[in-house]
This record gives structure tokens, sequence and C-alpha cells, in this order.
């Protein structure tokens, strides 16, 4: 699979995992840890971002500020960050920053030739450097975990209203 492809299934996962959400369901607690399904996507949010501004180096922009503080804090620090950033948006507009963070992650991995997405050690990376390729598909596989606590959230608070 292609990591556009990759990159577009995970949206579609997160765009399916809140379809339908009900707006006194998104500020629950519980999803993940004390998570809310706002807190997540704000979290899935800040890491589109990251992608992003990954993104652009391939295309000669230097790391933004955004990145390399990604890269100097812990990722604890990172997620709390992201979360708390987002603590007064309403859900609509935590989804409408994710999309259009989405809509110019996707454009701009159009850009990049797919010799580039490949090459080893291309993103300076904890843990070690990764090609684009491995980073999408960690990030991938990052969403999904994260849709599959909200599938869960849904049926556990479903369940308790039935």
């Amino acid at each position: 699979m292609s990591i556009t492809d990759v990159l577009d299934k995970s949206h579609v996962l997160v765009m399916q995992a809140v379809d339908n959400l009900p707006e006194t369901q998104w500020d629950m607690p519980g999803v993940c840890g004390d998570w809310s399904v706002k807190d997540i996507i704000a979290h899935l949010t800040a890491y589109e971002v990251l992608l992003r501004d990954a993104l652009k180096t391939f295309l000669g922009s230097e790391p933004t500020h955004y990145l390399l503080a990604f890269a100097n804090n812990s990722r604890d620090h990172f997620n709390a960050a992201a979360v708390e950033g987002h603590r007064y948006a309403t859900a609509q507009q935590i989804e409408d920053d994710y999309n259009e963070v989405q809509m110019q992650t996707t454009a701009l991995l159009a850009r990049i030739p797919a010799e580039k997405a490949v090459q080893k050690g291309a993103i300076p990376w904890r843990g070690g450097p990764l090609s684009l390729d491995e980073l999408v598909n960690r990030l991938a596989a990052h969403t999904c975990e994260h849709c599959e606590q909200i599938r869960r959230f849904r049926e556990r608070t479903n369940a308790m209203s039935s």
C-alpha cells in the first residue's frame, strides 16, 4: 500500500470514529486514560501537524519550531501541550482543525517523489532516523490504536445508555 493510501485510510478511520458522535460524548473522559474523544482528536491533530512539518522539510523548508519542540521535549510534555492547547475548543473546531491539517498533509505528500519517501534515515526521530514511509506507517498505526479506543468507548457508552 502506498503511503498516500496509508494516510488516506488513517484519515477515514478518524472520520468513522467520530461520525455521529453526540457532542456530549466528545468531552467524556475515559477513552484513553483521562482523555476524552476531543483530547484524542486534538492529540492526533498535533501528530498531523508534525507530519505536515516533516513533509515540508522534504520540500526544502527548515524544521519548524513545532517539529523542533517535539524533537527536544518528552513525548508526555508534547502530548499534554497538544491537548491543553485545545482545551477550550469545541468538538467541531477540533474536527475542523484535524481536517484542515490532514488536507495540507495530503497535498504536501503528493509533491514528494516516491524515491524520497523510502530514503532511509531522512527524518530524525526518537529511537533513530526513519524514512518518510516508516514515519507515515508509524503514525497510521498510532491513529488506528486511538480510533480503536474511541470505538470501544462508544460501545461502552452505548451499552450503558441501553
